[in-house]
């Protein structure tokens, strides 16, 4: 379904990397940048997408919140509950959209979306913008995610993080200088937690030790 206005959002984050990409861990949440999306537009969007999905069979109630970002919140009612993933009837499902302005100019990539009976066109982040965001999440995070070291290490056997938008955002220039803040980054953080925060999201259990071994990852990362 093409909404109006979707044309000024573009998916990033671990569910995009796991939609278009394979990332081996599970992600739920929804994340976008946004090109001049006004709040109304956003609204109007989740509106349609409300109204499309209980066409579709699905029993939902939304909540939007304007605060910095955008957020909309979709739980999912009964969903759970029918496909005997769960013995109460009113467990639900939260499912959270946000969407943050993106002031680097660069050109999303439109991609082939065929899944749960939806078949679309989808404006993704390209894979080097998708790892640069994912390289400012793990330098950035006041709490440490295992998920942003796991993910790095998936992106890093795709593609390297643009360095134009590193620049712009955190002032790096040069992946030598990237290495040095992750390794920094590195020395304050216990990565046996790191793993243990990650593991129950992992498709595939051997994958923990791309965390656990993170350090010794980056300290021989080839740039």
């Amino acid at each position: 379904v093409k909404y109006k206005g979707s044309d000024k959002i573009s998916f990033i984050g671990g569910t995009s990397l796991r939609f278009f990409y394979n990332l081996p861990r599970f992600s739920e949440d929804l994340d976008f940048d946004n090109f001049g999306l006004s709040e109304q537009e956003f609204d109007e969007i989740i509106k349609e997408l409300v109204k499309d999905l209980v066409l579709r069979g699905f029993v939902i109630d939304s909540l939007v919140k304007f605060k910095g970002a955008y957020h909309c919140y979709l739980r999912f009612s009964n969903l759970l509950y029918q496909n005997n993933l769960s013995t109460h009837v009113d467990e639900k499902i939260l499912v959270k959209i946000d969407t943050t302005k993106q002031d680097f100019i660069f050109k999303p990539e439109r991609k082939f979306f065929n899944r749960y009976g939806i078949t679309e066109e989808i404006q993704v982040n390209p894979i080097d913008i998708l790892m640069a965001q994912k390289t400012m999440a793990l330098l950035g995070r006041k709490r440490a995610k295992g998920r942003d070291f796991f993910d790095f290490v998936f992106l890093d056997g795709i593609t390297k993080p643009n360095l134009e938008y590193l620049k712009k955002e955190l002032g790096i220039d040069s992946l030598e200088k990237l290495k040095v803040l992750i390794i920094e980054r590195c020395s304050i953080l216990n990565f046996d937690d790191l793993a243990k925060d990650v593991e129950p999201f992992l498709f595939n259990f051997d994958d923990v030790a791309k965390v656990r071994k993170f350090r010794q990852y980056i300290t021989g990362w080839n740039v």
